[in-house]
């Protein structure tokens, strides 16, 4: 069993290039797998976000991913995804059930996010704006640092992100170089 809370909050500097690796070859394993039980027509998207999807960034060596497929699909991807790689599925709502798991020691954190939650598409625009802004990625990084030496609890941790990300959405909103086919939520819209 894997849990979310198995490690410590502890930083590591960037290892972007390998983290870049390990993520696609655990989108192609989540592909092999949804394609052989048929719900590769479920799947929306499969993105790299969090720190380890940004050049430059200390992180948890934990290498995150959000699956996005049909809102009625959720529960079936994650168990599956859960049964066919292993690892430990969490039934958060019905739109979000994340699968911690770990592969040739590399920790994963699969997001099964229903296509209208909110969840996968602030992960996606927090990492393209930390992309393209490094003073807001410097800034990120003394945060988590700040944060990591505050706290042992990951909620506690994650939660004191929460106004820092927050700002990065505004920037999104506010940059006409950043577009997406969707309206760049607020932290608001999707509550912990």
């Amino acid at each position: 069993m894997v849990s979310v809370d198995d490690d410590p909050i502890a930083l590591v500097p960037s290892r972007h290039e390998a983290w870049r690796e390990r993520y696609r070859a655990e989108r192609d394993r989540i592909r092999a797998v949804l394609s052989d039980r048929s719900l590769e027509t479920q799947l929306q998207r499969i993105e790299h976000v969090g720190s380890t999807a940004v050049p430059d960034l200390p992180a948890k060596d934990i290498v995150d991913l959000d699956i996005v497929v049909a809102d009625s699909a959720v529960g079936t991807v994650s168990r599956t995804l859960e049964r066919e790689l292993g690892g430990s599925r969490v039934e958060n709502t019905d739109r979000w059930q994340p699968v911690f798991r770990v592969h040739d020691s590399q920790r994963f954190n699969n997001h099964v996010f229903g296509l209208s939650d909110e969840g996968w598409k602030i992960s996606v625009v927090t990492r393209d704006v930390l992309q393209r802004r490094p003073e807001l990625r410097k800034e990120y990084a003394r945060l988590k640092r700040e944060l990591t030496e505050q706290h042992d609890d990951i909620t506690a941790y994650s939660r004191g992100k929460t106004r820092f990300v927050e700002r990065v959405l505004a920037v999104a909103r506010a940059d006409a170089g950043l577009a997406y086919e969707f309206a760049v939520p607020t932290c608001e819209t999707h509550p912990d």
